[in-house]
């Protein structure tokens, strides 16, 4: 039976899958207009890279589609354009774009993303987790560390 999960997603620990779907359900508050916002954009774009297209045809035919096989290059992801956003949501999206430069199995996709999280993270004042402590976090054993998320 075919996944709605691209097989790269499905080779993963499932916190890591868990934490790329989070960010697919993008935020209630996004508004409907503009279609082409830079918030819409990164969730389709990654929808697109976590998710199999149930008609290809679709992916990007016009501006507000459910997936884009690309980010427009000429503007930047910058957190202070969706700063206006729950932080929660903003946090899924942080992780999940982490996730896909650490996973992906496209070079040039892990790089493209790579920057787009080592942006964010500037732009929280955090300090960039290497991907050696991003795997760790995502695998530890919550019951023994007592570290439970509710």
């Amino acid at each position: 039976m075919t996944s709605v999960l691209r097989d790269w997603v499905m080779e993963l620990p499932l916190r890591e899958q868990g934490a790329l779907l989070t960010a697919i359900r993008g935020c209630d508050l996004t508004p409907k207009e503009p279609l082409d916002s830079i918030e819409r954009e990164m969730v389709a774009f990654i929808r697109y890279l976590v998710m199999n297209p149930a008609d290809p045809r679709e992916v990007g035919i016009e501006p507000g589609t459910f997936m884009v096989s690309a980010r427009r290059q000429d503007r930047s992801f910058k957190l202070s354009r969706i700063g206006h956003y729950p932080h929660h949501f903003v946090l899924h999206l942080v992780h999940a774009i982490q996730i896909i430069a650490v996973r992906h199995p496209d070079p040039k996709v892990q790089s493209e993303m790579r920057a787009v999280y080592n942006l964010a993270v500037f732009d929280m004042h955090f300090n960039v987790e290497t991907d050696e402590q991003m795997i760790r976090r995502l695998s530890e054993d919550r019951i023994a560390n007592g570290n439970i998320v509710s």
